[in-house]
């Protein structure tokens, strides 16, 4: 956990809060902000990491999600019965965690329900925030799932990517991924002009030679499936 640039931390991910956790960011100030808020098995550890920042859940107004699966937002239910956070999502991704449905949260990999939650507002292609210091931009990016986003972000030291799973995110139709528009979203994101990078998993911190990895990642898409991916709640013994 820790700072990354300007106001924006570092808050959940598998290292941080739960192994099957996406990354989760908090954008500190005014108005604090959580760009996803990861899984309902990892909130605890998201209030602990948080506090030691200076914030308590309540203290939280918005979160923005990049997407809506049970990794990246199933936490949201529990925030707002300590906050009066606002959740905000596209509109093609809304339905989905409205409803819990188990197939489009993908909570079906976790063996988990996916607890309904309320959506406040819908995230709109090209909308503008300016939050904590930054000017965050909306990027509609399906592939992943037809409601997933990137965030566009410039700041005083450098412009950077929130991709989310946009890059190398999970492919089925059960989620409603679309390798076509997912090929379209990259081409859409090598367009950027952008120096660093973050995305959905792993360590969560700001990647550089950005460009290239996202040329990369274009390169590799669809290239090849996984038939035999294993759900996160299995342990086999082999």
């Amino acid at each position: 956990m820790g700072r990354l640039i300007g106001n924006l931390y570092a808050v959940g991910g598998s290292t941080l809060t739960h192994y099957w956790d996406a990354n989760a960011y908090l954008v500190a100030g005014d108005e604090p902000t959580l760009i996803d808020c990861g899984s309902v098995v990892g909130y605890s550890a998201l209030k602990k990491n948080l506090q030691s920042l200076g914030y308590e859940a309540k203290d939280i107004k918005k979160v923005i999600a990049t997407h809506g699966h049970f990794d990246h937002v199933s936490a949201m239910a529990l925030l707002r019965q300590e906050s009066d956070a606002k959740f905000y999502i596209h509109k093609m991704d809304r339905e989905q965690v409205e409803t819990g449905d188990p197939d489009k949260t993908a909570s079906f990999l976790y063996n988990e329900p996916f607890p309904q939650v309320h959506v406040d507002g819908e995230l709109q292609d090209g909308e503008v925030f300016n939050i904590g210091g930054f000017q965050l931009q909306v990027i509609h990016t399906p592939g992943h799932s037809p409601g997933s986003l990137s965030f566009y972000v410039k700041a005083p030291e450098l412009n950077f990517l929130i991709a989310g799973d946009t890059l190398w995110g999970g492919y089925h139709p059960r989620v409603g991924s679309d390798i076509d528009k997912w090929g379209a979203s990259l081409d859409r994101l090598l367009e950027l002009d952008f120096d660093a990078l973050s995305w959905g998993h792993g360590q969560p911190t700001l990647i550089y030679e950005a460009k290239v990895k996202v040329a990369e990642a274009r390169q590799q898409l669809g290239i090849y499936f996984n038939p035999w991916f294993k759900p996160f709640y299995l342990n086999f013994r082999y």
